[in-house]
């Protein structure tokens, strides 16, 4: 019996050989009712691709893709892991993407992301681009943001708030009787996460009537001891009376902490530090670094087990809200002066 070709199920079916290579291999490129058709009668005619296109077929590649700013950071690292670990052991595989920290320039990596067929997708951060966000939506594909928070209504977010994360924070400083705070911030356009931050600083410091007393210096996510040594300096020098910095990552207190231990700044006797993540070496610091404990890895498992009833029973991916927790140690203190009037 001689083995039905695509060129047969083409003509049989009153389109291109173009088009049922489509139908298999780029099924987002073929309308649905021509896409339906070409796969029926393929089918009736005993029409058998390979493997891989057998797969695209049933549109499931178990591939999930994941978006994120970069693999440098732990937290990141620790929720990709958890994610991963919970998809692996159902038979998935999860492909990475970073596309740095500004989420306005993720629609063509994630495009072409979707476009090889991923079955899922988790997005760290909010999706800002109105046509990425309808794009996703159209495919129908089962889609999380992760790490922040959002009231999207088209994509939900398993994630904190990073405005409430920081306002405890400040609002801890503030208690230790300090009035004059500044923060050290990582870049805040397209980064919904810094956006937060910042606003729940400025906030908290204008509801005490402190925030004249402030200042934010935004620094890229590079080289964080040359970072850390230009934020202090600004710091310093526009808020000479600083008594505590807010940092909105753990690596940037460290950083700072560090030009501290340079400068002979005591910490934090003269200047109190204060972190966000709370990294698995920040309670080995020298002093132990007061932070905000992230639930990362809760937050990755838990959004994988989401997708997984999404793909697996076609349940809507449910948003969720973790919270976040204070830890204070050493890096904080009473303010120097107050405690010597």
């Amino acid at each position: 019996m001689k083995k039905v070709s695509v060129k047969d199920v083409a003509q049989a079916a009153g389109v291109s050989v173009a088009t049922v290579s489509r139908a298999y291999n780029l099924p987002d490129k073929v309308r649905d009712d021509v896409r339906e058709k070409v796969i029926g009668i393929a089918e009736r005619m005993g029409y058998s691709p390979n493997p891989a296109a057998q797969a695209l077929r049933r549109q499931r590649s178990h591939t999930i893709g994941v978006v994120i700013p970069s693999l440098n950071y732990a937290i990141f690292a620790r929720l990709v892991e958890s994610f991963q670990e919970v998809l692996v052991a159902a038979g998935y595989n999860v492909l990475v993407l970073t596309t740095g920290y500004d989420n306005h320039n993720m629609f063509g990596p994630v495009k072409r992301l979707i476009d090889r067929g991923i079955d899922g997708l988790m997005v760290v951060g909010q999706i800002f681009d109105e046509g990425l966000r309808q794009y996703i939506v159209d495919r129908k594909l089962p889609c999380v943001t992760s790490y922040s928070y959002t009231d999207d209504p088209l994509i939900p977010s398993i994630g904190f708030d990073n405005f409430e994360a920081t306002k405890k924070i400040v609002e801890h400083l503030i208690k230790m009787g300090h009035t004059h705070i500044s923060m050290f911030a990582g870049p805040s356009h397209g980064n919904d996460r810094q956006q937060e931050r910042i606003r729940a600083f400025n906030e908290t410091l204008t509801t005490h009537g402190l925030l004249g007393n402030a200042v934010i210096v935004e620094r890229e996510y590079t080289d964080a001891a040359r970072q850390g040594a230009e934020a202090l300096k600004i710091i310093r020098s526009e808020r000479p009376d600083t008594t505590a910095i807010v940092c909105n990552s753990d690596v940037f207190a460290f950083s700072i902490i560090s030009e501290c231990i340079k400068l002979g700044i005591c910490v934090p006797d003269e200047m109190s530090v204060a972190g966000f993540d709370d990294d698995s070496y920040t309670s080995l610091f020298n002093p132990p670094l007061t932070t905000v404990a992230v639930p990362a890895t809760e937050l990755g498992k838990h959004a994988a087990r989401e997708m997984l009833n999404a793909l697996t029973h076609r349940k809507q991916i449910m948003a969720s809200r973790f919270e976040t927790h204070l830890i204070v140690r050493e890096s904080t203190s009473t303010p120097f002066i107050k405690a010597n009037a």
